[in-house]
């Protein structure tokens, strides 16, 4: 990327700081403003939009925490940056007109559109809240700002300040006080990012992000005509994309000049998306000798799947000279990119995707491929009229692609050369950890802390990121060649042949030049108090338990039913700081109860879930006139959020839930693997807070499958029962839950619930025995076979045995229930009641009652 399209990209995202560092903020003068009324439109005989002129004073006043590019007039071709950033409402010249018609862009307007807004709009950003999106799914005509319930807190990004509120319980707040806030701890860190004056492209990334973290709450509109429901960060991120492919665009067809730029006719755009096949074959396969790596590779492979979308989106904004902002949307193995187009875009989609899916393929058999798609627009398709029918032909293209994963005539047939690739004179030609690529020589000293072998350099990979990622907090991509000291450091298969990767610390100096870094993420999780970042915070990672200094002494206990050999070998696995294996993630689904006993069933329990009809809500769950780029990228980041950001955190913080492990988390989906009771648990509580965290709005809602293993059971095997619970909970309607077999609606798994709480009860008075629990088996079969039999016409006398089991029921509730009580009176009260309680959850929830019945069964065993 040359100098000028990074000039304009980032004057296109700072166009707007204007509305954050706004005059009380900056303590601008009204000579200040009376000197660069240049930078303001009239209208009615009065100078509008005011935040031109802050954004101005904000590149100024702060010239010497920003690079000084922004105040010199040697950066790139054409304007000078200040005037691009701060011109967009009365431009001059054609780059300044390329951040205007961006600006509409951005919006879903065209000019005339835009100037309405503007005409309508006062000056009160720091009275109007950020309306959520997710309030408006499936619910028409909601344009009227006193028909929202909710708003967000003007507060920086966290695990806590993306749930929305109740409007009645923010009024009280003080915006300025909260603005002013913001603003201090947005200085505060913009003194503090890196690479300012080694690297801007670097630096941009950093700005980007750290915008994110502080303006992801602040509305993009003021008051008006506009719904203040795209966040400024949104708004800013897509004016840049926009404002960059426009310039590339008319740069390439040599027509840069004011006229050509506000023409619309001409289709200037490239929407890209790109979307990898196999993501779950490649992280679940299981064909080697991975026990004892399998956590580290189950986490290695799974982060590494994210950093395939991230450097595949990276390379191909490369090769087509586009910034990170470029980037729209990613999350969950797809990407979308804003280009231009033209002949040299084009080439260089086709010639990335060739390139990516040699290596995959090289690396992979055909595991995994990635697909790119595209599909060519102007202004007017990303106006509200047409944005809609844009988004659909891209999910067409994309839909296509899924037939065509792998080109044949490149790569049908067999693997050449794949016998000659193995080296026999080696103890294991094949790795014995995937039991399909050859082993190599080099990876027998790879890593420090695991002596596994000689194996392949991607297995080898994934133990060492499995290994990094709990250890360390930073994570930089660097180029290929760069010189990083060590072997066991680096990745011994650059991914793409392209990205080297080092793991680092927050209080580590930069390790490489700044030329050699391409990315530098800070993976750590957000806290709940406001953030404090000096490089790109990657939203990337996920809650891997481990022991803490009691682990031993708390297994111990756990550990007592096993043979004295198992348990010294299970002891001697425990080191502080250490991710937890399965085998003891297992044991804590045990529980020691006050008497010293040990209860319950040692078993892991994985869920899978993701979002109800995502691509609906995504397509048409606005209305269309509301339907815009910048909404679409915000409620994409917004769902990505809850996955990514809070789930980690609630696992983190609550104690319940420490022993949970996340496989993957975004997007809209997750699968978790924990003790099952408390996987169990923990699906009431995603049920809740997710529910919270669309505002409780009935139409955004999610399926989830859980299934039970011993520790041992192969990842594969894990993956195939939790998908097949799901698509269970999916296939009896959504919006469901499905375990130990049964599918209940979450309505129903709340009531569900209650009765649960009532069967540990009454276990615990001991008016029912662990014995009659499991009796109650049969009645549940005996109920649910009745209303089987009840459809057929005429019942076959075969069928007719079902319809005793009331009368066997009461038979068997009078012989059983509080033989302890020895009070007749009262137990006959007993007796009757539980009787009418049960035979009343029979005939409503027949084999449902199993969900439970068994959660107490196994927690009591």
């Amino acid at each position: 990327m040359d100098d000028t399209t990074l000039k304009i990209a980032i004057a296109a995202f700072i166009h707007d700081i204007g509305k954050f560092a706004d005059k009380e903020a900056l303590g601008v003068t009204e000579q200040y403003i009376n000197n660069n009324s240049a930078y303001l439109p009239i209208r009615n005989g009065r100078h509008k939009d005011h935040h031109a002129i802050y954004t101005a004073a904000f590149i100024e006043y702060f010239k010497k925490d920003l690079p000084y590019e922004f105040n010199s007039s040697g950066w790139g071709e054409g304007d000078k940056f200040i005037k691009l950033a701060a011109g967009h409402h009365n431009p001059k010249t054609p780059m300044q007109q390329i951040i205007t018609v961006a600006d509409w862009l951005a919006s879903g307007m065209d000019s005339d559109e835009f100037d309405k807004s503007e005409k309508n709009s006062i000056q009160s950003y720091k009275k109007t809240r950020l309306l959520p999106l997710f309030e408006q799914l499936q619910k028409p005509r909601m344009d009227d700002l006193e028909l929202f319930s909710y708003v967000y807190h003007l507060k920086p990004l966290s695990p806590v300040s993306i749930f929305s509120e109740e409007k009645n319980k923010i009024q009280k707040n003080d915006p300025k006080k909260e603005y002013k806030k913001l603003f201090d701890g947005f200085v505060h860190d913009l003194k503090r990012l890196r690479h300012k004056d080694k690297k801007l492209a670097l630096w941009f990334d950093h700005f980007e992000s750290l915008t994110m973290t502080y303006t992801s709450a602040i509305p993009a509109a003021g008051a008006g005509s506009v719904v203040p429901d795209v966040s400024l960060y949104d708004h800013c991120r897509l004016t840049s994309a926009f404002a960059t492919a426009i310039y590339l665009y008319h740069r390439e067809t040599e027509t840069l000049d004011a006229e050509s730029i506000k023409n619309g006719d001409d289709q200037k755009f490239f929407m890209i998306s790109g979307n990898f096949y196999g993501i779950q074959d490649f992280i679940f396969a299981d064909y080697g000798d991975t026990r004892k790596y399998r956590s580290k590779l189950l986490r290695g492979k799974s982060f590494y799947i994210s950093l395939l979308s991230e450097l595949a989106a990276d390379l191909l904004c490369k090769r087509i000279g586009l910034p990170s902002v470029s980037v729209i949307l990613n999350a969950a193995g797809k990407f979308t990119i804003l280009a231009q187009n033209t002949y040299n875009a084009l080439s260089a989609i086709e010639k990335t995707k060739q390139e990516i899916n040699k290596w995959l393929m090289d690396i992979s058999f055909g595991e995994v491929s990635i697909g790119f798609s595209h599909v060519a627009a102007g202004y007017k398709d990303f106006s509200t009229e047409k944005f809609m029918d844009l988004w659909e032909e891209m999910g067409s293209r994309m839909e296509e692609n899924k037939f065509s994963k792998i080109d044949l005539n490149r790569h049908g047939g067999t693997i050449a050369g794949y016998l000659d690739q193995f080296d026999n004179r080696l103890d294991h030609p094949m790795c014995t950890l995937c039991g399909k690529r050859p082993s190599v020589p080099e990876t027998n000293y790879a890593l420090s802390t695991d002596q596994i072998g000689q194996v392949c350099r991607l297995c080898r990979d994934h133990v060492f990121i499995g290994t990094q990622l709990v250890k360390k907090d930073r994570i930089i991509i660097a180029s290929k060649d760069a010189k990083i000291s060590g072997n066991k450091n680096q990745l011994t298969e650059p991914i793409f042949g392209q990205y080297q990767l080092l793991f680092s610390s927050s209080d580590a100096k930069d390790p490489l030049n700044s030329e050699q870094i391409f990315k530098y993420w800070d993976i750590s999780l957000y806290q709940d108090d406001a953030p404090s970042q000096d490089v790109s915070k990657k939203i990337i990672n996920s809650y891997v338990p481990v022991y803490d200094k009691e682990g031993r002494k708390n297994y111990q206990s756990l550990l007592a039913a096993k043979s004295k050999a198992k348990q010294e070998e299970m002891i001697e696995e425990i080191h502080p700081g250490d991710p937890k294996t399965f085998n003891h993630i297992a044991v804590n689904a045990l529980d020691k109860n006050e008497d010293g006993k040990v209860s319950g069933v040692e078993a892991l329990g994985a869920l899978k879930a993701d979002v109800d009809y995502l691509g609906m809500l995504m397509g048409c769950g606005l209305e269309r006139q509301k339907y815009t780029i910048s909404r679409l990228a915000a409620l994409s980041r917004q769902l990505n959020y809850y996955f990514a950001l809070y789930l980690p955190h609630l696992f983190m913080t609550d104690k319940r839930f420490k022993n949970i492990y996340t496989v993957f988390a975004g997007g809209d989906d997750l699968f978790l693997i924990g003790p099952w009771n408390r996987i169990y648990e923990s699906s009431l509580i995603l049920n809740k807070t997710f529910s919270d965290y669309v505002c409780r709005n009935p139409e955004i809602h999610f399926s989830a499958g859980i299934s039970l293993y011993k520790a041992h059971t192969p990842l594969n095997n894990i993956a195939n029962s939790a998908e097949a619970a799901l698509e269970k909970s999916k296939s009896k309607g959504r919006n469901r839950l499905t375990m130990f077999s049964q599918t209940a609606t979450w309505d129903e798994v709340k009531e569900l619930e209650n009765i649960r709480e009532k069967f540990e009860t009454w276990l615990q008075n001991e008016w029912l025995t662990k014995s009659m629990l499991h009796s109650l088996n049969e009645f549940i079969s005996m109920a649910a076979m009745e209303k089987q039999a009840l459809k057929k016409k005429p019942i076959s006398t075969d069928d007719m045995h079902c319809f005793k089991w009331r009368a066997l029921f009461y038979y068997f509730a009078a012989r059983n229930i509080g033989k302890q009580i020895e009070e007749k009176e009262r137990r006959r009260e007993i007796v009757d009641e539980l009787t009418a309680c049960m035979i009343k959850w029979l005939e409503k929830y027949e084999g449902r009652l199993r969900i439970p019945l068994w959660n107490v069964v196994y927690n009591y065993r």
